[in-house]
């Protein structure tokens, strides 16, 4: 049994709001989405022992919340980090996407996580928020182990600071390890 710790660090698309144009993760690749994220999960995780494990992500509709689910579903803990408070958040990057009862399962977790693991930045709605979020999700991880990012992503330029391209570009500056990358595309 390995006990080094490890840190799962997670980003990538929310789920597509309706009529997003190109699309970059549609609502029916979502369930392919778990399989293949419960599978990366899995295979970075093996040998270890659950106490060694923690998840570090926001919580937007799509990947975050899959993520946490996951990783709770194996027994490791999360940590949760939101820009700005669980309601604007809720509003601004949960709501609005067809299927998946993405607020529900949001203030499921959201409320299971223990105060001490969840960060609410208090940060003003900007792009900038993200960005900051980004860097303290990173902060936290690799201050408990080796930070191994796993992401939901089609590799393509983002939207500026706080997006996905930005966060895998800050997270693998320093890192050994390279970024396990979920090309929603690839998803049937």
């Amino acid at each position: 049994m390995i006990d080094e710790p490890l840190s799962l660090v997670f980003t990538g698309h929310m789920v597509d709001l309706p009529g997003r144009s190109p699309p970059r993760f549609p609502p029916e690749r979502v369930d392919a989405a778990r399989v293949e994220i419960e599978r990366r999960i899995a295979r970075q995780t093996e040998g270890r022992s659950t106490s060694s494990v923690n998840g570090f992500a926001s919580l937007a509709r799509g990947g975050d919340i899959l993520f946490h689910e996951i990783c709770r579903s194996f027994g490791f803990d999360t940590i949760v980090v939101l820009p700005y408070s669980p309601d604007l958040f809720l509003k601004t990057s949960v709501e609005g996407a067809e299927g998946g009862d993405w607020p529900q399962r949001f203030k499921k977790l959201w409320d299971a996580t223990p105060p001490a693991r969840r960060h609410d930045l208090g940060l003003p709605k900007t792009d900038e928020a993200y960005a900051v979020c980004n860097t303290r999700i990173l902060d936290l991880a690799r201050r408990h182990g080796e930070a191994q990012l796993i992401i939901v992503w089609d590799r393509r330029a983002g939207d500026g600071p706080g997006g996905t391209a930005d966060f895998v570009e800050r997270a693998s500056a320093n890192s050994r390890n390279h970024p396990d990358i979920i090309d929603p595309r690839q998803l049937s």
